[in-house]
């Protein structure tokens, strides 16, 4: 039996004041005509995160860019809730886990389609620029849009990233972007966006971005009294990244969208900082393509309908020299290419309900230069039923999602087949109509399957794994309005219950290590998150943000290990983030703080295996400039302004005091 814990919150509530704004008209003798410029503007809806039935973070581009966020990675840390396993520097890998969950339950949606690696199963968030990036979303649980693919409804938390839509001011057909970013550490890093109107609502842009640094950073090393002075090898990166989007409404009001992706890659692995060794001479080289289309139509009120296809090719090369391989190195070439469609239906019968249908098809495929290597095929089928129901202050979702898996391979045991049933529902309910208050709750269920790592991966690959099953509780309040005299005040609360079966760990079997399922944790938590803006003067605003997580994240695997309910590895049991910014007519300044509680790097919470607790402080201030026809944007940034020593991943540790120059033109 599982017990939830209620908290009691108490909110200062005010009613919200009305005002009526009388419009009355003039009859004149003369009329004049004007002809008003073409002024195209698009923009991707924010959903409203007081409203939704699970918790919802957004954060826009704009935002992102005034608070100085360097990377994706650095505005998905700020959620509350999340761990970023970061492994330091410009290049380093950084994946995402939601609540503890691990980030082979966070699914990762990139225009409303999911980037996939079926060979390692987690996405690495760095490889995404922030550039043309118009809105970044994490929603825990389901988001209230019931109309998605089932690919949406199968993961614990689902990271949305969506880009920015061309622009078109003062009757032009074009629009251009040209920035320029440069830094410590060798980063040199300029991007081009140019988007084309080709034709009554068809419009075309082209992005691209260069970055190159060496990541030659200082860092200090101590152990026990012994202090000393080291930098950071191995760190550097040189990467692009371009894409092309088309976008078509047609006269009938549908919409036809299509993506093609380049990303490529050469980075040094900087390794962990052991014995005093900061050197290592692993390298990855990485190219990733990708091909998607989309097209939605909306028959009537009540019949709508929508689908995509996508096509995946991701390789990597890993090379490490090490005397310990006969050979004096080690190459690892991974080639995998994905094969996906999807297709749902929107029925609402009147205003109150609707129902969704969607059907997911995807076929993967692995291949290596491994010696007798299995080449595994996967076949996917995912299906979900999905119903809203909505009736002035409630709003209830519930799904069942139904998925198929079948797996080939040319040699050895292939692995059966797997099928499982994943319900969830969720819920908002407002107690008073004249108060912005809800209270909402959820349940989900969850699984992943294993990967082909997991399964193949030369003598530690397990082919009889079974899924990893998540069972995820959920209940909040939520509060938004004006407050003596504040402009606007939200508050979200949220006390969460997670527990993970059939854990797949990495576990040592005489001399070798096995994937294998052995883990069980339980999870309990609290997410509190507020956001504040008033003005100072007419002509002066500020803007304040904080986030606090609070984890008890324990093993219970086994009574008879040492490590028998401690917390699991790099989750800390406190975290936050504070950003204020100062929007003023001739500067806008903005400073944001991450705060990270001490963590264990592994299962055993000793001192040898503790991590220490930090604070990072980033200080921003930019400014936007208009000329005729142009926009300029200037903005420089000081990032660990107090040169903070720290690491996320222990043996890995973080650049100190680095800063950021960024111009930008707009025409």
């Amino acid at each position: 039996m599982v017990r939830l814990f209620f908290y009691r919150c108490g909110l200062c509530l005010l009613g919200l004041g009305s005002g009526l704004v009388r419009i009355s008209a003039q009859t004149v003798d003369t009329t004049r005509v004007h002809e008003l410029q073409q002024v195209d503007v698009s923009a991707v809806r924010r959903p409203s995160v007081v409203r939704s039935t699970a918790p919802l973070q957004v954060v826009s581009g704009g935002e992102m860019e005034r608070l100085g966020y360097q990377s994706l990675a650095d505005a998905v840390r700020r959620f509350s809730g999340v761990t970023v396993k970061d492994y330091g520097g410009i290049g380093g890998l950084k994946t995402v886990s939601v609540r503890s969950l691990g980030a082979h339950h966070t699914g990762v949606m990139y225009d409303g389609i999911a980037v996939s690696n079926c060979q390692a199963g987690q996405i690495d968030i760095g490889r995404f620029s922030l550039d043309n990036i118009s809105q970044v979303s994490l929603a825990v649980g389901q988001e209230d849009d019931i109309f998605q693919s089932a690919r949406m409804f199968a993961s614990a938390g689902v990271l949305s990233i969506r880009t920015q839509r061309p622009e078109f001011r003062e009757n032009r057909n074009y629009s251009l972007q040209v920035r320029i970013k440069g830094g410590s550490f060798g980063m040199v890093n300029p991007s081009l966006r140019y988007a084309r109107r080709l034709a009554s609502g068809t419009s075309l842009s082209v992005d691209g971005d260069f970055l190159r640094a060496d990541g030659t950073y200082p860092f200090t090393l101590q152990n026990g009294k012994l202090v000393t002075r080291e930098k950071r090898y191995n760190s550097d990166i040189l990467s692009w990244h371009t894409e092309a989007n088309l976008y078509t409404v047609f006269r009938d009001s549908s919409t036809l969208t299509a993506k093609a992706y380049y990303f490529q890659s050469e980075r040094g692995l900087p390794g962990g900082v052991i014995y005093y060794n900061p050197y290592n001479k692993e390298r990855l080289w990485d190219r990733n393509f990708f091909a998607q289309t989309g097209y939605e139509k909306h028959f009537n009120a009540q019949w709508a309908l929508k689908g995509a296809l996508k096509y995946n090719y991701s390789w990597n090369r890993y090379m490490d020299v090490n005397n310990k391989y006969a050979s004096g190195r080690q190459i690892d070439r991974n080639t995998q290419q994905e094969y996906y469609a999807t297709v749902s239906g929107l029925y609402t019968p009147h205003g109150r309900i609707s129902y969704a249908l969607a059907t997911d098809f995807a076929y993967n495929q692995l291949t290596n230069n491994f010696t007798d290597t299995p080449r595994p095929e996967r076949y996917t089928s995912q299906t979900v039923l999905t119903a809203r129901y909505r009736y002035r202050r409630l709003t209830a979702n519930a799904m069942l999602l139904g998925t198929y898996i079948k797996e080939k391979v040319e040699q050895g045991d292939c692995p059966e087949d797997k099928r499982k049933l994943s319900p969830g529902v969720s819920l908002s309910y407002q107690p008073w109509l004249d108060r912005n208050l809800y209270v909402r709750l959820f349940y989900k269920h969850v699984f992943r399957v294993p990967t082909f790592n997991d399964l193949y991966y030369l003598r530690m690959g397990n082919r009889n794994l079974k899924p990893e099953t998540a069972i995820q509780y959920n209940v909040g309040i939520t509060w938004s309005g004006q407050w003596k005299g504040i402009d606007y005040v939200s508050v979200t609360a949220d006390v969460y219950y997670n527990r993970v079966e059939d854990k797949i760990v990495a576990l040592p079997m005489m001399y070798v290590w096995k994937m294998m399922n052995m883990g069980t944790v339980d999870i309990w938590g609290s997410d509190v998150k507020g956001t504040v803006e008033f003005p100072i003067t007419n002509r002066i605003h500020c803007q304040v943000n904080g986030t606090y997580t609070w984890q008890k994240a324990i093993d219970l695997t086994d009574k008879n290990e040492k490590n028998y309910k401690d917390q699991i590895p790099y989750t800390p049991q406190h975290s936050g983030s504070l950003s204020a910014s100062l929007l003023m007519p001739w500067v806008n300044v903005s400073y944001t703080a991450m705060v990270c509680g001490e963590r264990y790097a592994l299962p055993q919470n000793i001192k040898a295996n503790r991590i220490d607790r930090y604070a990072e402080h980033t200080l921003s201030i930019n400014r936007d400039f208009e000329s005729g026809r142009t926009r300029f944007r200037l903005q420089a940034d000081l990032v660990n302004l107090t040169d903070e020593q720290y690491s996320i991943i222990q043996y890995y540790p973080m650049p100190g005091r680095s800063y950021r120059l960024s111009a930008s033109i707009i025409f």
